[in-house]
């Protein structure tokens, strides 16, 4: 893939860039050989279409309001001006270039991190590579600018409207490496972006979580069902479930799935998809995992739980609850092979793995997913 911000050495997040692509996944495959040096590893979903691969991208903003900068923060926090990155759905780079005079017209005066002055910090953007529709978020400093966003919505054409299906305010009124904050104010009167999976379409509000390499999470998605029915999962607990991508993709042939997460957002978008795609075999519970008892939770009869942890891991009361349920197997989707180690040990008494299958979903980086099947001892 050819990119002229890495070869001016003004971008460097796609480290890999200087090899080929063959060589980038060579050396995935060492890492997660030496983290699992006996276990049976699947060869690599490779990234076919590298360009434009990814659905989504977190823009920060800074500059002036005549003159906006649009890009990355590099190791150094300095925003690296970048508005046409190669990896970018082609939707996400038009918006990008559009952005500037979006911002004059709407008088978004840019964040200045040193100064903690300024309204515009980020701007979201979130793609649907099957509806051809965009998600837009600002995040914002202060209320003080919403108006000027709404009036830039009612503003829009219907045909605009069409491109841009979803727009919404974010609110991050303080300091931090967090990019978004808690509160979110819908601008357009729809508040989720659906995105097709084969034949199941998923919904995705500006807070959900996403998979942002459409090809690789469908591969991965995939993987998952040909598990499942391979191994006639029929009561599946699903684990930080978001909005149901695995419930409603991997889970269509089992008997029942019920998903749980603690983000109210995830859980009314995998609400209206069960409605969207008639799958009543699937359940979603907004609620914390440690508001769970052992002697409730052991009363579903799990006989399968597939967990997609954040890239810390499983927390304690993830592995408290798995070990609860004692399902007959685990499916494990880790975007992170340090923690994912350190997860299986900690259910090594009662599991071994099955095998590992990586998913080159960060193309160019050291990043990658893996899915791993584990089956109890017994």
């Amino acid at each position: 893939m050819h990119c002229e911000h890495f070869e001016s050495h003004r971008c460097r997040s796609c480290s890999q860039l200087d090899k080929t692509y063959n060589a980038t996944l060579q050396n995935k495959h060492d890492v997660l050989t030496q983290l699992f040096p006996d276990t049976r590893i699947l060869p690599f979903e490779p990234s076919r279409e590298v360009a434009g691969s990814r659905i989504r991208a977190k823009l920060a903003v800074t500059g002036t309001l005549e003159h906006p900068q649009i890009g990355f923060f590099d190791d150094q926090q300095t925003i690296v001006a970048v508005d046409d990155c190669p990896l970018h759905h082609s939707l996400i780079n038009e918006f990008a270039q559009r952005l500037p005079s979006i911002i004059r017209e709407t008088r978004l005066m840019p964040y200045n991190m040193q100064t903690d002055r300024g309204e515009l910090k980020f701007v979201v953007l979130t793609c649907s590579p099957t509806h051809h529709q965009l998600m837009v978020q600002f995040v914002l400093r202060s209320r003080e600018a919403i108006d000027r966003v709404r009036s830039l919505w009612r503003r829009m054409t219907d045909a605009e409207k069409q491109s841009i299906a979803v727009m919404s305010v974010n609110m991050q009124p303080v300091r931090s490496s967090t990019i978004t904050g808690t509160e979110e104010i819908p601008i357009s009167e729809p508040t989720s972006l659906p995105i097709r999976f084969g034949d199941t379409e998923l919904l995705f509000g500006p807070q959900s979580f996403l998979q942002t390499n459409f090809e690789i999470a469908a591969a991965l998605y995939a993987a998952a069902s040909r598990i499942l029915q391979e191994h006639e999962a029929e009561n599946v607990l699903d684990l930080y479930c978001g909005v149901g991508a695995f419930s409603l993709t991997a889970c269509s042939h089992a008997r029942s799935v019920f998903g749980i997460d603690i983000s109210s957002n995830a859980i009314a978008c995998a609400d209206e998809a069960v409605q969207r795609n008639n799958r009543h075999n699937a359940h979603f519970l907004c609620r914390s995992l440690d508001q769970f008892t052992g002697v409730e939770i052991a009363a579903q009869n799990f006989d399968t739980i597939i967990c997609n942890p954040p890239r810390r891991g499983l927390d304690t009361a993830s592995v408290t609850l798995i070990q609860t349920v004692n399902p007959r197997h685990i499916v494990y989707s880790s975007c992170n092979p340090v923690t994912l180690q350190r997860d299986l040990q900690l259910l090594a008494s009662n599991y071994q793995i099955d095998h590992l299958q990586p998913f080159d979903m960060f193309p160019f980086t050291h990043h990658f997913e893996v899915l791993a099947l584990l089956l109890r001892k017994d």
